[in-house]
């Protein structure tokens, strides 16, 4: 079975309730601003051990916080796009701890919105991820949300140059674009953020199948889903039993276990 989640905790669920059906949670704690450490050690007390992917600092990924918090992280006009500052050097460090703290299980790094995929965006990207935060010095595997400006088998391609995982989404597709485009990538494990294809209700069970299909064809390569659609809670647990039913009804019963 694939890790599977929700990015960020559903409206009004606690902790613990959430981890009792789910084993995934991309986490955006620290992307908008420190926290005190008694609340990462709530987390840490709270949550199993390599269930967190935790977002980076927004002072290291944009030019400006995407989100209202209580505490801001200290910034300037240096800050952002992957680029050496002061400021996201701070970031990294509370970051770098944190990540130690809660056990995590990935390093996630959101591109800011229109972060092209020019020479200079590479350079940068090439420079911080092979330097500055790279699996070793951060203890975690790393993995990079790209923008949507992206051509995915680009992203990919690059990612895998870098050493990091690159997240994408599976069910978005080009029209005329088969699902098996998605097949057969040369990767070593992968990681699914499910954006629920604009739409406002739950993924349809199509959909799903689909998802799941594209899972069984990589055998027992690692793989992580984390839906941010609408209603995450909900199609993530959908998901998760449509892997229990297709495991299911895939395997052989016990009259054949026993003959071969």
């Amino acid at each position: 079975m694939p890790s599977i989640g929700t990015v960020d905790l559903p409206d009004r669920m606690e902790r613990e309730r959430y981890f009792r059906e789910l084993d995934y949670l991309e986490l955006s704690m620290l992307h908008a601003g420190p926290v005190k450490p008694s609340i990462i050690a709530k987390w840490k007390a709270s949550v199993p051990p390599k269930s967190i992917g935790l977002v980076a600092p927004w002072v290291i990924t944009h030019r400006a916080s995407p989100h209202p918090a209580p505490r801001v992280w200290e910034h300037d006009a240096t800050i952002g796009e992957f680029r050496d500052s002061a400021p996201a050097r701070a970031g990294l460090a509370a970051y770098k701890s944190a990540l130690t703290a809660i056990d995590a299980a990935y390093a996630v790094f959101r591109s800011p919105s229109l972060f092209a995929a020019s020479a200079a965006n590479r350079e940068k990207l090439t420079k911080f991820f092979s330097e500055t935060a790279t699996r070793e010095t951060l203890g975690v595997p790393i993995v990079w949300i790209p923008d949507g400006l992206w051509d995915f088998r680009t992203a990919i391609t690059f990612a895998s140059e870098l050493g990091v995982l690159c997240a994408f989404d599976p069910l978005v597709r080009e029209p005329g674009q088969p699902p098996e485009i998605y097949y057969d990538l040369d990767v070593e494990s992968l990681y699914f953020r499910i954006s629920g294809l604009g739409r406002a209700g739950a993924i349809r069970s199509e959909h799903q199948e689909d998802l799941a299909m594209l899972i069984e064809s990589y055998g027992s390569l690692p793989v992580t889903v984390a839906f941010d659609s609408p209603q995450r809670w909900k199609d993530a647990r959908n998901f998760k039993k449509q892997l229990a039913a297709s495991s299911s009804s895939s395997s052989p019963d016990e009259g054949e276990a026993e003959d071969e």
